[in-house]
């Protein structure tokens, strides 16, 4: 019987669907959850950039989901070919698996354009879903470390913040040019006025749109036209910026 999506919801039983490997070969799901969880991710349509991005969000991030004792199983659509090319350009360390017909896809209710990702224990029952509503709706990579960590028993440290929650989003006053402030004119109307932001990424979705994880960055912007210059930053201050702008 095929499992359809309203079946499919934590505490089911995962379809073992054949897939074909990056060399050809056929190979079920079921054996590849049969020793350790698998975080299962579907990636969108390989020749869309969200796929790479994607891919390489779960490239960087696989070093957590090991730690905490799974593994990371992706699915595309294409072919084995498609599927090895894309695997080998983009060093991906986990399995890489050809779903041409989207056999797997319509078994666990997502899509090329709508993919989604989950965590399959060992006895092969799901135990979280994630079903992406829009297409940069994808989980964080926390979401399903956690998870698998409350399988295996192993625990994972989460990375420390670098500046207190209540700091990270406030807007930093920007003093008087002549007093210590920055010589600024923006790139797009010439206005001179500007405020900076502390920017942190961690898994969300800017994160995975420039492919880095708990990151600082400062955006200098605009106060006519609202135009955005991100500055990567080690904390995130007004001098790390007037030091980017000025080039001392």
């Amino acid at each position: 019987m095929t499992t359809t999506e309203a079946e499919l919801f934590a505490g089911a039983q995962a379809p073992d669907i054949k897939l074909e490997t990056t060399d050809g070969m056929r190979v079920g799901l079921a054996s590849l959850w049969s020793e350790k969880p698998v975080a299962l991710i579907f990636l969108h349509a390989l020749d869309s950039q969200l796929a790479t991005e994607l891919a390489i969000h779960w490239r960087d991030g696989g070093d957590a989901v090991g730690e905490a004792g799974g593994q990371i199983v992706a699915v595309c659509e294409a072919s084995s070919g498609a599927v090895a090319e894309f695997h080998q350009r983009w060093s991906l360390p986990y399995v890489l698996l050809s779903d041409l017909m989207c056999r797997a896809y319509g078994a666990f209710g997502v899509s090329p354009e709508l993919p989604g990702a989950f965590v399959i224990d060992t006895s092969g029952v799901v135990r979280y879903v994630h079903r992406n509503s829009e297409p940069l709706d994808s989980p964080t990579t926390w979401s399903l470390v956690d998870v698998i960590s409350s399988i295996t028993g192993k625990t994972v440290e989460h990375p420390e913040p670098t500046l207190p929650a209540d700091e990270a989003d406030a807007p930093l006053s920007a003093p008087a040019p002549g007093q210590g402030g920055l010589d600024f004119s923006c790139a797009k109307c010439g206005g001179t006025g500007y405020d900076v932001l502390d920017v942190s990424t961690a898994s969300g979705m800017l994160s995975r749109m420039v492919n880095v994880q708990n990151r600082r960055f400062s955006a200098v912007v605009c106060q006519r036209c609202k135009y955005v210059d991100f500055y990567q930053t080690d904390s995130g201050k007004l001098r790390n910026i007037a030091d980017l702008l000025i080039g001392s």
